[in-house]
């Protein structure tokens, strides 16, 4: 556990007792909390957060924002939250001609990082993230004597730096160097690493006999038995008092109107929380064991839209206000409801996902509009994106209370928690204006191992389908205002969101089957537009057996069986045929070669000469039928013809192979085509209208296809020199 946990832990377990303590008690507890655990986000990292020993002798950081760590020559990388081991092989260290009794940097460009410590020098690939190897055949005497020269030296702590330093106490100073967000890292001899993040404007706090505190937790008009008072158009006030009695009452007169007495279905509701003005007509009560919607005017009830949708996750109902827009946001037990209203008059419910406590508490908007958030662990900004804030944020761990949160006339906004507390801040300066960051992948895990970056292969095998991809802005400062998107491409169109947490999030894919993959990544700090894409393509390539020439293969044997199967089967079926009449073999042959002459070469269809015997005959003049009442219809197909002819498609196939030798689509077209050039020959119908009449889409296929059959375009067809006889 870390001293901040540390702290943190005996703060919480104390908090209890603050309703027993008197506000300099009170006050005094609260200035420890922030002193000891840094509300300002200060951590303190050691081996416990990955660090290889406490001895810090080099922090460094890298262009993409990590911080590289030399704990006396075993190196570690920052992913955000802690810190990843990172190998340095003997063959990468060059040793020293002689002993340094101080520890050296030196950039080399923008990608090569010089290091070196008591014995050696060492080569650092800041675009690979890797150890050079290579290291010999990169230096030279010249460059080792920078190296060892007190230009490389590991530059001493400002006098800014100084200053802070002093401040925390740091008596085994080894290092110091500020990141580009501009938080201070102070390395240790012994105790590790001490991150002072940059400033940033707090809350104010408040205790003791605060007038604020008061004017927080009075929000709603509750007072002594009044539970909430909500001010009607018509110049009334909808009361509530502690024993969940409902009345009207007006505010100059002590008149009051029992609604309890009027409807008895209100007894149903153990509590009455809070109301909520719907429109002119309606207000919606909430309670803790459900919902309801109060008509003022004709004293009713009736249900509260969407309540079966809330009351998936609770019926708790804990705060409610309606926006400028006539939205509803709902506060319950477990979620945020955000109830959009439409021109219909109507809504869409939706719950609002991404906040660091899903326990709502209070709902207030600042002066812009936005909605603010209280909740059991921090407060949160919902609009126009979602933004937490907690304990980094000056922010305790404890629970804000029920609806207790208001917009001061000066614009701050004022949340009240337990015991006594009370918190109040401008909304700009603790949103701040951060941009937002790109997104660096630290870590990859393939089935279970952790594979350094620069490690993980473009190609995986079918069997490393489990990878873990863990991912970072390497936000110090303020880690919790992180929101993530990711997704897989190839697997999956929709993003997930989620949120940084403590600075790292983790994205885990199971069973990942062979194929190219994209994993992607964005991140935004609070605002609306996403910062740059991060993305890692791989392959996961298929087994052997599932390879695309394995599968050639399969289907090479698969075709070779079945033509050795069908030409087996051809040869008996035909011998057999041949020895049980070949005379009538050869005059069924002879009358089909007939009928498909007499097909092929006639423009008139008769169906008694293109038939061998009645059942065909009466077959092809149905068919003749059923074509001429569609002829014009370019959609008459084959299957349409089947069904014309009360016969399956392949029953009207294998009917015309035998006759004809051809398809039913042939025998359709065929039957347009003959139809076409008897109108060529008889009518003066230009050839468009011709082609229309025999259903043909355009003329440019109907010539195609015309001279296709015939030999000759459709004008030289109509031409009765060039037309033959």
């Amino acid at each position: 556990m870390t001293l901040k946990k540390l702290f943190l832990f005996i703060f919480v377990q104390k908090f209890h007792k603050l309703q027993a303590m008197t506000g300099r008690q009170i006050a005094f507890l609260w200035a420890f909390f922030l002193i000891t655990i840094g509300v300002c986000g200060q951590r303190h990292w050691t081996v416990t957060d990955g660090l290889p020993t406490g001895e810090i002798r080099q922090i460094i950081e890298l262009p993409n924002g990590q911080m590289l760590v030399n704990c006396e020559g075993l190196f570690c990388l920052s992913n955000g939250q802690s810190f990843d081991a990172f190998t340095c092989e003997r063959n990468c260290a060059y040793p020293l001609p002689q002993y340094s009794n101080i520890y050296g940097q030196m950039w080399q460009g923008d990608s090569l990082l010089w290091l070196r410590d008591l014995y050696h020098i060492y080569l650092f690939d800041a675009r690979r993230h890797q150890f050079r190897s290579d290291i010999n055949e990169h230096i030279s005497q010249s460059l080792i004597s920078k190296l060892v020269s007190s230009e490389s030296d590991t530059p001493v702590p400002t006098p800014a730096q100084r200053l802070i330093i002093d401040s925390l106490r740091v008596l085994d100073l080894t290092v110091a160097t500020t990141d580009r967000q501009g938080g201070l890292w102070i390395g240790t001899l012994n105790s590790g690493i001490i991150y002072q993040p940059p400033f940033r404007q707090k809350p104010d706090i408040h205790t003791g006999n605060d007038t604020l505190i008061g004017l927080a937790r009075g929000a709603t008009g509750r007072h002594g038995l009044t539970t909430f008072v909500l001010p009607l158009p018509d110049g009334r006030q909808l009361r509530c008092d502690s024993l969940c009695k409902l009345s009207y009452s007006l505010p100059d007169k002590s008149e009051t109107r029992s609604l309890t007495d009027l409807l008895p279905a209100l007894s149903a509701h153990r509590f009455m929380v809070g109301a909520c003005l719907l429109d002119t007509r309606w207000v919606a009560v909430y309670t803790q064991n459900g919902i309801f919607c109060l008509d003022t005017k004709a004293d009713t009830l009736a249900d509260f839209p969407h309540v079966a949708e809330i009351e998936r996750y609770s019926n708790k109902y804990n705060c409610m206000l309606r926006d400028s827009l006539g939205d509803l946001w709902v506060g319950t037990q477990n979620g945020l409801f955000h109830l959009r209203y439409s021109n219909r008059g109507d809504y869409a419910c939706q719950r609002v996902e991404g906040l660091s406590n899903n326990c709502i508490r209070s709902l207030v908007f600042d002066s812009g509009g936005q909605l603010w958030v209280g909740t059991s662990y921090g407060v949160s900004r919902v609009t126009p994106e979602i933004m937490n804030f907690g304990v980094d944020d000056g922010f305790p761990a404890i629970a804000m209370m029920d609806r207790a949160a208001l917009l001061l006339p000066d614009g701050r906004l004022a949340f009240a928690a337990g015991g006594g507390l009370a918190f109040s801040f401008r909304p700009e300066e603790l949103v701040g204006s951060e941009q937002p960051a790109a997104t660096v992948i630290t870590s990859v895990t393939v089935n279970g191992k952790q594979l350094q970056l620069r490690s993980l292969p473009q190609s995986l095998s079918y069997a490393q389908n489990y990878l873990t991809f863990q991912f970072s802005t390497l936000n110090y400062a303020t880690p919790s205002h992180d929101r993530y998107r990711y997704r897989m491409r190839g697997l999956e169109e929709e993003w997930n969101i989620c949120n940084a947490g403590l600075g790292q999030v983790s994205a885990s894919y199971r069973a990942l089957s062979p194929g190219d993959y994209v994993f992607e990544v964005q991140a935004t700090s609070g605002s609306v537009v996403w910062g740059p894409l991060t993305e890692l393509p791989f392959v996961i390539t298929p087994p052997w057996w599932l390879a695309w020439w394995a599968k050639l293969i399969y289907a090479l044997i698969g075709l070779a069986l079945l033509l050795g199967l069908t030409n087996l089967y051809l040869k008996r079926r035909k011998a057999k045929m041949e020895k049980e009449n070949e005379q009538l073999v050869n005059r069924l042959f002879e009358l089909r070669e007939e009928a498909r002459h007499q097909f092929a070469e006639s423009v008139n269809i008769s169906p008694n000469k293109i038939s061998i015997n009645a059942e065909e005959e009466k077959m092809v003049e149905q068919m003749l039928q059923a074509i001429k009442e569609h002829i014009a219809d370019e959609a008459y197909n084959a299957d349409l013809l089947a069904r014309d002819m009360a016969m399956s498609r392949a029953s009207l196939y294998k009917k015309l192979q035998t006759m004809l030798g051809i398809t039913p689509t042939d025998f359709i077209r065929n039957v347009r085509l003959k139809r076409a050039a008897q109108l060529l020959a008889e009518t003066h119908l230009n050839i468009n209208e011709i082609a229309a009449q025999v259903g043909f889409a355009t003329p440019r296929n109907f010539s195609s296809q015309f001279k296709k059959m015939f030999g000759l375009t459709p004008s030289e067809y109509r031409d009765p020199q060039t037309r033959p006889s």
